[in-house]
């Protein structure tokens, strides 16, 4: 996991099974060696999308995302009229931590459960595009559900769940089982979460939420955002989750191995 815990945490997602890396990353190391043995030195303009896509056979989302990256990374910035302008040679180090699945992610305790409460396809407008890191008018199937435990059914928190229409015939699943949407998404759909962002930070309980889950309006709450991105960089869901401050704690624990520090994550309810 790279970049500090709160904020936007981009984690590499490893699978089980040898798999290539996603097409945004070959290409951002790609760039990033062209940058780092001088063929692309500072204040140079990297080429345009439209040659990279050419040149590189990949779609403009993985351009799009490799170019982000090197972004994040402090090596580039983007100029209106004039283009990608390497602005440095080298990024600083970063401590990487490898996951073996994305269902490690903020993991709820196995006895939960959503229960969908509501469905509606939304346009993201301003604001929405704004809270999710979305585009203006992107289109969304929106689920909404609690996530409750069994057997007793406290409600630990509320989700918004955002699917790409193409992926709608997920949405009559979401809830029957302890699989997790983006889990049902690749089986229906075959599109692997090969990275996956997360967002947490501190909020205050609206009165509809508090409603739903039976708690005092105007309360502390734990918002923990989620972006799934597919191998060519494109998001393929956004799930939005806020937790009552009293009833949920994420916590995760370092150890050190013979391969290096690993991490086991959970969340527990109070």
């Amino acid at each position: 996991m790279s970049g500090q815990m709160l904020g936007c945490t981009p984690v590499t997602v490893n699978s089980r099974k040898a798999v290539p890396p996603p097409r945004y990353r070959r290409l951002a190391e790609g760039l990033l060696a062209d940058i780092g043995n001088g063929r692309y030195r500072i204040g140079d303009v990297l080429p345009g999308e439209h040659e990279l896509v050419a040149r590189h056979g990949v779609s403009r989302h993985t351009v799009r995302e490799a170019l982000r990256r090197l972004q994040e990374l402090g090596l580039i910035s983007r100029r209106r009229g004039i283009g990608t302008v390497v602005t440095a040679s080298a990024a600083p180090g970063a401590y990487v931590q490898r996951l073996e699945s994305p269902a490690e992610l903020l993991r709820y305790p196995a006895s939960s459960r959503l229960e969908v409460q509501a469905r509606a396809a939304v346009r993201a407008d301003a604001e929405l595009a704004a809270t999710l890191g979305c585009g203006r008018g992107a289109r969304w199937l929106r689920i909404s559900a609690l996530r409750r435990l069994r057997p007793n059914g406290t409600a630990i928190g509320w989700s918004d769940i955002y699917l790409s229409p193409r992926h709608r015939a997920v949405a009559p699943l979401v809830g029957r089982s302890a699989e997790r949407v983006f889990e049902i998404v690749e089986r229906k759909f075959g599109t692997r979460a090969a990275r996956v962002e997360v967002e947490i930070r501190a909020g205050v309980l609206d009165t509809g939420r508090a409603a739903a889950l039976g708690v005092v309006a105007g309360g502390p709450s734990l918002i923990v955002l989620r972006r799934y991105r597919d191998a060519e960089g494109a998001l393929f869901q956004i799930t939005l989750t806020e937790h009552p401050a009293e009833r949920f704690t994420y916590a995760f624990d370092l150890s050190r191995t013979a391969g290096g520090l690993g991490f086991e994550t959970g969340a527990r309810s109070k």
